[in-house]
């Protein structure tokens, strides 16, 4: 009887928690106090494939594994031609009709159209009448397209969003290039179906990366990339705090020649591999343009592209950047003002990417910080702002990072900017999400006050998953100072395991 009863129970619950969360059934409003959440993803978070769901289905971005094992394959005998006749410009055609060949189904014509049009992500997740507290449905896209096409996109699944779930507004986390996407929506579709945006490691503001590739910024460091490799060895451990300071050591050893070669090469065949491969391979790409940084655009173009072979290319990049990026703060604070909650998490304490000028900033790993923040002050990887150094801007807040390495007071919305030591771009931990669901469910607009718990600047804590405040005691994460006997007990205990 008891069991009947408990299973009668269950089916009573279930059956009143789908009347709330379908509640459109019966009313035009749902009051279950839960937002609908939509996941606005980043560049490539679903691979592209030709011929969708067919048999002949094949990768177009995220190529197979034999494809590209097949192409090096192709390439080793060119190579060891190259180094024998020093004929670099031969080996370079080689390559870029090699790369060309692989990427073709990814790739665009000069006015920013898809060659093949089979092509499409290989995963479309619906708009959902779900919507479970700490739950999230999510909106992928081709990255490929123009921001604003993608922007259309979004605003029919914001749409079909509400109506499915019986809400008016929905709450909107979006990472990486989602950022570009969130902006370009809010710019052309206004602020009435939207009660709290979050960018997250966002790329409102472009990547220094992607900006150095489309300048013809190439340049290789043996020791930005050894930090970047280095980024893998995350938290404090006592046996990753050992295999840091081995890698520390001994990397150079290995690394120094490979990039000196490297280097070299690229010195050699970067001419040609540009105007073979590069320039119509990346920079026809409507989408990827959006990761140009603000203050390189025009050079880039001028770099990249043809004012007359890429004049409707060129149209179509020039609205998202004159229209969207160089008004960010002004889409922000029209947001603001029209109710629209806003939370900007930028993370840092990772060496960037080892390509170019940039690769001494501090980043996720991906982004750089000063960009995801819209202009924090930051020092560069593995060092601080130096003894004494006082904010720039004194609002009567402390806006610098205990361990002195980010001065937000520089940001453009310092109140409501956070920042996250030790997380990887987009590889986000319990504790971060649980901190991005804590800022949508709280009625109002949040500021790093609002909670004590979750200050203005926090550690990502790598064995508990847990954000924590940052402090000056925890913010060394990149210790090399092994505790001998901690190991050698470590060692004991696994041999009696």
């Amino acid at each position: 009887m008891k069991k009947l009863l408990a299973v009668f129970l269950s089916v009573v619950i279930a059956f009143s928690l789908s009347l709330s969360i379908f509640a459109q059934s019966e009313s035009d409003e749902c009051n279950c106090g839960n937002i609908p959440v939509i996941f606005v993803t980043g560049f490539a978070y679903t691979d592209l494939v030709a011929n969708a769901g067919t048999e002949e289905e094949y990768g177009a971005f995220g190529v197979e594994t034999e494809a590209i094992t097949d192409m090096i394959k192709r390439l080793i005998l060119p190579l060891f031609e190259m180094l024998f006749t020093r004929n670099y410009d031969k080996f370079a055609h080689k390559l870029s009709a090699e790369v060309n060949d692989l990427f073709y189904d990814a790739s665009c014509d000069e006015n920013g159209n898809p060659k093949n049009p089979t092509v499409d992500i290989e995963v479309y997740d619906p708009p959902s009448p779900y919507h479970f507290r700490n739950t999230k449905s999510t909106f992928r896209y081709d990255w490929r397209k123009d921001v604003f096409d993608i922007a259309a996109e979004l605003n029919d699944y914001i749409e079909e969003t509400k109506r499915l779930t019986g809400h008016s507004k929905v709450a909107l986390r979006s990472e990486s290039m989602g950022g570009a996407v969130t902006m370009a929506y809010l710019h052309t579709y206004g602020y009435d179906s939207v009660e709290t945006v979050i960018m997250q490691s966002s790329a409102f503001e472009g990547i220094e990366m992607m900006t150095s590739l489309f300048v013809g910024d190439l340049e290789l460091d043996p020791q930005p990339v050894m930090n970047y490799v280095g980024n893998f060895l995350e938290g404090n451990s006592t046996e990753m705090v050992f295999y840091r300071a081995l890698y520390k050591t001994f990397a150079s050893l290995a690394f120094n020649p490979v990039v000196n070669i490297l280097e070299g090469l690229i010195v050699n065949i970067k001419d040609v591999v540009y105007e073979d491969c590069i320039k119509s391979l990346f920079g026809y790409i409507p989408g990827i343009w959006a990761f140009v940084a603000e203050d390189s655009y025009e050079e880039a173009k001028e770099f990249m592209l043809d004012e007359e072979v890429n004049a409707e290319l060129i149209k179509k990049i020039d609205k998202y950047h004159y229209e969207v990026m160089n008004r960010k703060e002004e889409i922000i604070e029209d947001a603001m003002a029209n109710g629209i909650n806003f939370a900007i998490i930028s993370n840092y304490g990772k060496a960037a990417v080892p390509l170019g000028e940039q690769s001494t900033n501090q980043s996720d790993f991906l982004i750089d910080t000063k960009h995801t923040s819209l202009g924090a002050t930051c020092a560069p990887y593995g060092e601080t702002l130096g003894d004494g150094y006082v904010q720039k801007i004194d609002d009567g807040h402390n806006h610098v990072s205990p361990d002195n390495v980010i001065d937000a007071s520089t940001c453009a919305f310092p109140e409501i900017t956070w920042f996250v030591k030790d997380m990887m771009h987009t590889w986000y931990s319990d504790g971060y999400n649980e901190f991005a669901y804590n800022l949508i469910y709280t009625p109002g607009q949040e500021t790093i006050h609002t909670y004590p718990e979750y200050p203005q600047f926090m550690l990502n804590n790598q064995e508990t998953e847990a954000l924590e405040p940052l402090t000056k005691e925890n913010a060394d994460t990149q210790s090399t100072d092994v505790d001998y006997i901690a190991l050698f007990e470590l060692l004991i205990a696994s041999a009696e395991k």
